[in-house]
């Protein structure tokens, strides 16, 4: 009887071994598979600052429609396609409008499957902006295609840690600068603007843009 209980243990811990072992395979094969950090590679680009989507002066780029005004938006830098924040109102002349609005506007950004939309409340001077769908993945060609080497080196500078940057970013009107939207960077500044990041575990991101000019100035 001691001789089969013995045999029946050792063929339970046998089994259990095996088993143990598989699952220990499947588990160091998925790590394997899975990226362990982001490790930048500066963006290169052969691009005139004359032809540069940010800082350049030709038709349609952004200072041919909002240079100057004190706002930022919203760019998604796979297709370059921008949702401006109007948390400052400018007439048709490019003058500051210092009346009441009285509303709250909404606006948005669509690509192939991410989606951005944003509230903007010009009264109270901020805006909040929803990101859904980000995938954490630039084109590079996309970027070195659109941005001069000054404007690269800008996005090159900055400290990456182990976290890839969203293919969203942060562009300043005024300042002409391109940020984009880091984990390592909960919170940042742009020209006159605080923008407080939320990076959620589904790869959404949910932005709290306010307007804090210097006080003192």
């Amino acid at each position: 009887m001691k001789k089969i209980i013995l045999s029946a243990l050792a063929g339970a811990l046998v089994m259990f071994l095996t088993i143990f072992g598989i699952a220990a395979a499947s588990v160091n094969r998925e790590q394997a598979q899975e990226p362990r950090s982001y490790v930048h590679v500066d963006y290169v680009t052969e691009l005139t600052q004359e032809d540069c989507f940010l800082c350049g002066n030709c038709s349609g780029h952004i200072n041919s429609h909002y240079g100057g005004e004190d706002n930022v938006g919203i760019i998604n830098l796979n297709t370059f396609e921008l949702m401006r924040l109007e948390i400052n109102r400018y007439d048709d002349d490019g003058q500051l409008i210092e009346e009441v609005a009285g509303y709250m506007q909404t606006s948005h950004l669509s690509g192939e499957d991410t989606y951005a939309h944003a509230y903007t409340h010009p009264d109270n001077g901020y805006s909040h902006v929803q990101i859904t769908g980000v995938q954490y993945s630039i084109d590079r060609e996309s970027v070195q295609g659109h941005l001069c080497q000054n404007c690269l080196d800008t996005i090159n500078d900055l400290w990456f840690s182990e976290d890839a940057p969203a293919e969203y970013a942060i562009v300043s009107f005024a300042e002409r600068t391109i940020r984009p939207l880091i984990k390592c960077y909960p919170w940042f500044s742009a020209g006159n603007y605080g923008i407080d990041c939320e990076f959620k575990d589904n790869g959404a991101i949910d932005l709290l843009i306010h307007y804090c000019p210097n006080r003192y100035e």
